[in-house]
């Protein structure tokens, strides 16, 4: 694969959101020619970004973050990547070291490149999903709860 290849879509799945021990994470799949979803890739990328997180704070929290965000897991043709991202101080976009997995190993999840934020792939769900996060909480349509419910409905 040349680095430098013409753009092409790919597919992108909107998973079951993680809701656990305070945290509600929307997640997606990004599928690369020729890769296929594994439930058991997106249970560890899962477990792994939960053990990641920092303790959830809550919506209401002015301070720091809101125990929300969005994890994707792509399905890459070098590798799995899941860059995870939470949302602090109202209007924040905050994210974890990026996570890695080697085909050979692809439940197993260490550090990728710290300075790697994502791909074009996936910086079209951060696009989507800041665009919501503007869209529905950072609105006075409703009261939070029934915002966050719509963020966590609206998927890219």
């Amino acid at each position: 694969m040349s680095h430098l290849t013409q753009y092409e879509a790919r597919e992108v799945l909107s998973m079951p959101a993680m809701q656990r021990d305070g945290w509600r994470l929307k997640r997606y799949a990004i599928l690369a020619q020729g890769r296929a979803l594994s439930q058991d890739v997106m249970d560890a990328a899962a477990k792994e970004a939960h053990h990641r997180l920092p303790l959830p704070g809550a919506l209401e929290d002015e301070n720091g973050n809101h125990g929300v965000g969005f994890q994707i897991v792509h399905f890459a043709e070098t590798a799995v990547v899941s860059p995870v991202f939470y949302w602090q101080w109202g209007s924040v976009l905050a994210n974890i070291h990026q996570m890695r997995a080697r085909w050979e190993r692809p439940t197993d999840f260490s550090d990728g490149k710290s300075e790697v934020v994502g791909c074009v792939w996936e910086m079209n769900i951060v696009i989507h999903e800041t665009q919501s996060w503007m869209r529905n909480l950072l609105s006075d349509d409703g009261t939070v709860q029934a915002r966050l419910a719509r963020y966590m409905g609206d998927h890219a």
